[in-house]
């Protein structure tokens, strides 16, 4: 069919195809050797993490726009591919089965990362987004909820409600909500910064 060869279309294919392989490219080479880091999984169920001596946060190059470059590469990627081939169905199935994908890889990657490195990647997160529709809200909620399960009591979160109404009402700073215990640089912390009017 006459669609298949629709060239302004294969045109705009090889645009993204090129731009997504020059992301991925700067973004490794920018990263270095914390590109690779990763972890592998045991038989004993043990995590063992790769010996890269002075790993760090990468916040420059094309890190400095982007929290991802590498991930939104490979899904411009993915997608000039099909654009290019002009395969409309093909286009939207690539489309979603990459960026879900890239979705489950991207929560986990953060998890460790907020883990290895807690202020340092908390403070960069909340300053870098991430260009991938659908990924910054999805990924604030789960840092969020992260963090709101490692700030929780013990105790399983019960609390004590022996105070009578009268009471409440007149210790009203105490029903204000207040940032104690809270550690800084998390996501809960830097939420006060975007969000001043709203706890969490």
């Amino acid at each position: 069919p006459d669609f298949k060869l629709w060239r302004p279309l294969i045109l705009l294919g090889l645009i993204c195809m090129a731009a997504g392989q020059a992301l991925v490219i700067i973004a490794a080479q920018t990263a270095d050797r914390n590109f690779w880091a990763s972890t592998r999984e045991l038989e004993e169920d043990e995590l063992v993490g790769l010996e890269i001596p002075n790993r760090r946060v990468v916040q420059e190059g094309v890190y400095a726009w982007e929290r991802h470059p590498a991930y939104l590469g490979a899904l411009l990627w993915g997608i000039g591919t099909q654009l290019a081939l002009c395969n409309p169905v093909m286009l939207v199935m690539v489309a979603f089965v990459l960026w879900a994908s890239l979705l489950h890889v991207t929560m986990e990657e953060e998890k460790e990362l907020f883990d290895e490195f807690p202020g340092q990647y908390s403070n960069y997160a909340a300053v870098t987004t991430t260009w991938i529709p659908g990924f910054p809200v999805l990924l604030e909620s789960s840092s969020f909820q992260r963090e709101m399960e490692d700030t929780a009591p013990e105790d399983g979160g019960e609390m004590e409600q022996e105070e009578s109404e009268e009471e409440i009402l007149d210790e009203e700073d105490d029903l204000l909500p207040t940032w104690e215990g809270v550690k800084k640089g998390g996501a809960l912390w830097n939420r006060q910064f975007q969000e001043p009017w709203r706890l969490g």
